[in-house]
């Protein structure tokens, strides 16, 4: 499912980036309104029918909340994650009032962030399954706080910015297959709701990320201090991974 949402970055958001700069941002929402259906029509034609489990109660399956763990996990994809919505939502306006580039550019560098995103993806799922899904997690919320830094302080150089973005991107949306995993590991008998709780929340991180990281736009700065509010986000979200490392080394103890 992730390795769709990344073709859709790769793909969509830079086709609806440059219809908007171009023809009209009414067009964008109309086409996607137009994919939506076709995906509707898709899903009801080809998509296996799969039975409810009516084993668990919805009730039964609201005990998960209680988990100390899963509260860390949704801290972690809650605030965690904010650290790249803070970068990515404010990209346009940096790649082309610091790096100067010209606005047709924008398109190319959402298509360089996807490309990243699809990289990240898999290699986010490939060190999960090789180390343990928290550990990865921690570090690649350790490796974003170094690449958003990275990126305000080389944001005026166009090439070296150029290759920051890809691995920005990569590392960003490589930290979503380990946070998956781990939700379905601390919630044992609720996986489904655990499941669409990650989403629920991961949006959540996306619009405290945007709001956030615009801050200090208003407050007169300039376009690169949303990558230091990234930071502090990401942050944040590695004291929850560490939090939950030590929580389960006293239990192993």
């Amino acid at each position: 499912m992730f390795a769709g949402l990344t073709v859709a970055n790769i793909i969509g958001v830079p086709l609806g980036t440059f219809i908007g700069h171009n023809l009209s941002w009414r067009l964008s929402f109309g086409l996607i309104a137009l994919f939506a259906l076709i995906a509707v029509i898709c899903i009801r034609l080809w998509m296996p029918v799969l039975r409810p489990d009516k084993s668990k109660s919805f009730k039964s399956s609201l005990a998960i909340f209680k988990k100390t763990n899963l509260w860390l996990v949704i801290g972690i994809s809650a605030i965690g994650t904010g650290g790249f919505f803070a970068w990515i939502s404010y990209i346009a306006p940096v790649m082309t009032h610091v790096a100067g580039f010209g606005g047709n550019i924008v398109t190319i560098i959402m298509v360089i962030i996807g490309l990243g995103m699809a990289a990240g993806n898999f290699a986010g799922g490939r060190l999960a399954d090789r180390f343990s899904p928290l550990v990865t997690t921690a570090v690649l919320l350790s490796a974003m706080i170094f690449v958003l830094t990275g990126f305000a302080l080389i944001s005026r150089y166009q090439l070296p910015v150029i290759v920051m973005t890809f691995l920005t991107g990569a590392i960003g949306f490589a930290v979503i297959a380990p946070m998956q995993i781990l939700i379905m590991q601390v919630a044992k008998g609720a996986e489904m709701l655990a499941s669409s709780v990650l989403q629920a929340t991961s949006n959540f991180g996306n619009a405290l990320g945007a709001y956030l990281g615009g801050l200090p736009i208003a407050a007169g700065l300039d376009y690169t201090s949303p990558e230091y509010v990234g930071c502090g986000l990401a942050f944040c979200g590695l004291l929850f991974c560490l939090v939950l490392i030590r929580r389960r080394s006293a239990v192993e103890r």
